[in-house]
């Protein structure tokens, strides 16, 4: 574990999160700026590695699908850089085109600002670790459980499997 402080991973979260999106911004309207992209991949990856280190100083896994969203939207953001698709045609992108790809990309990440600040100070009404949520058995409510035994086998009373033997 680092020695960064909750204040230092949460600053450097929010400042990566500005830049990322005014990087965005840019990419929206310049296309071949190597620097900005490259600039763009390190913002993610510092606010992967944030979400991380946020996860494990305060015991809390809500951090970590936002660090996972980052990793993706790194791939796509690669892949609108070298084209993408509308209505179902393969666009590569022009010089001076705005692509709505980007703007969308930069708003979304400035309203994830907002959501990491309120992630980071409301109370969770919870003491120790936060874990994820679990999914529930694929068991439909409407129908009740059903127990298939083999038929060399017999079920007690306390709900035990007995082979038919031994019953």
């Amino acid at each position: 574990m680092s020695n960064l402080t909750e204040t230092e991973i949460f600053a450097k979260m929010a400042e990566c999160l500005r830049l990322a999106a005014e990087d965005c911004d840019e990419l929206a309207v310049n296309y071949f700026r190597g620097p900005v992209y490259e600039r763009f991949r390190a913002q993610l990856g510092f606010i992967e590695g944030c979400c991380q280190q946020a996860s494990a100083h305060r015991e809390d896994t809500r951090w970590l699908p936002i660090g996972r969203l980052m990793a993706e939207c790194h791939k796509k953001a690669g892949g609108w850089l070298r084209g993408y698709k509308i209505d179902g045609e393969w666009v590569k992108p022009g010089q001076g085109e705005l692509n709505q790809n980007f703007v969308e990309l930069a708003k979304h990440l400035r309203s994830l600002l907002k959501v990491v600040e309120e992630l980071q100070t409301k109370a969770t009404g919870k003491a120790g670790m936060i874990l994820p949520e679990t999914p529930r058995p694929f068991l439909r409510e409407d129908r009740p459980h059903r127990v298939v035994l083999p038929n060399e086998f017999t079920q007690a009373p306390s709900g035990l499997f007995i082979p038919a033997s031994a019953a």
